[in-house]
């Protein structure tokens, strides 16, 4: 009888066992704040209360917001890039309070990167990240209508298991 502790592994179609540790120990939640990301969190949460796993939560933000100049004129952006990295560190103490309410390992940070995908698939790896459960948009290109191009390059290139919620 499967225990809390454990998970049902298949590697191959006909073998299938009880394994009595559970492999998600480690859960990312990219988060941008959307619908999408929102629902990611819950199904994040549900997922680490099963298992006993921590949460943490990301928000890639673009380097290049940061410049102190453009065309020669004192840009504003550092100023917009402080005020969205506000928000962002006042909405992770909202989803850290959901995580506790559950006793659930929690963390949250902000990277700065214009490279999105590649930042999440790079901590994920540097970070052991056993799943990864994220908001899928669907804005992107006709070919990846249905999921997003960020959703879609870190499914395809991710080392772990990716769940996308839409």
């Amino acid at each position: 009888m499967p225990t809390a502790e454990s998970q049902i592994i298949c590697t191959g179609l006909d073998s299938c066992q009880i394994v009595n540790t559970s492999l998600i120990k480690n859960i990312l939640v990219p988060f941008d704040n959307s619908k999408h990301a929102v629902r990611a969190f819950g199904h994040a949460l549900d997922l680490a209360r099963k298992y006993g796993s921590s949460i943490t939560v990301i928000t890639v933000t673009d380097e290049n917001q940061t410049m102190q100049w453009l065309n020669d004129t004192p840009s504003r952006q550092k100023s917009v890039n402080r005020s969205r990295n506000s928000e962002f560190k006042r909405i992770f103490k909202t989803l850290e309070a959901h995580a506790a309410k559950f006793q659930i390992r929690f963390e949250a940070m902000i990277l700065e990167s214009n490279t999105i995908a590649e930042s999440i698939i790079s901590f994920a790896t540097k970070k052991s990240i056993d799943y990864i459960v994220m908001g899928a948009h669907g804005n992107g290109m006709e070919k990846e209508m249905m999921l997003g191009r960020i959703s879609t390059s870190i499914a395809l290139n991710a080392h772990c298991p990716v769940v996308l919620v839409k």
